[in-house]
């Protein structure tokens, strides 16, 4: 039997709709790259169309932002790859260089994070998310 694994993406939730839709799909496909267990290899249906292939449960959480920094930091503590997506990372549009130097030159507290995402263990993901509620847009 293969590990049960969850999928969370946490929002600060003062964003708009449209921001937490821009960082959860920013933040997903980064999750996608840092943890390849996310998506199943090729799913198609009979006629051929490409499905989104998603192996366990994606949930998208909202909280305040201040738990978004802590959530971070315990997902790192506890030995899993979190990522981040900042409110000044959304303010640039096609910047990535721009975006780079500017991620680099400063701490995760100083960014301004507005999404975190995290996979592991569905009881510990559970436990590191527990202070979140769902997002209902």
């Amino acid at each position: 039997m293969s590990e049960l694994l969850r999928t969370v993406i946490a929002v600060d939730k003062s964003l708009e709709a449209g921001a937490v839709a821009n960082a959860t799909a920013i933040v997903m496909g980064q999750l996608a790259r840092v943890d390849a267990r996310i998506y199943a290899d090729d799913v198609r249906d009979g006629d051929g169309m490409h499905h989104a292939g998603i192996r366990f449960n994606t949930v998208v959480l909202s909280g305040r932002t201040s738990h978004l920094l802590q959530l971070a930091e315990s997902a790192r503590a506890e030995g899993l790859a979190p990522v981040v997506f900042t409110t000044r990372g959304q303010a640039l549009s096609n910047s990535f260089d721009d975006y780079r130097a500017m991620v680099e030159e400063a701490s995760s507290g100083e960014l301004g994070i507005c999404a975190v995402g995290v996979v592991g263990e569905d009881a510990g993901i559970r436990a590191l998310t527990k202070r979140f509620s769902v997002y209902k847009g």
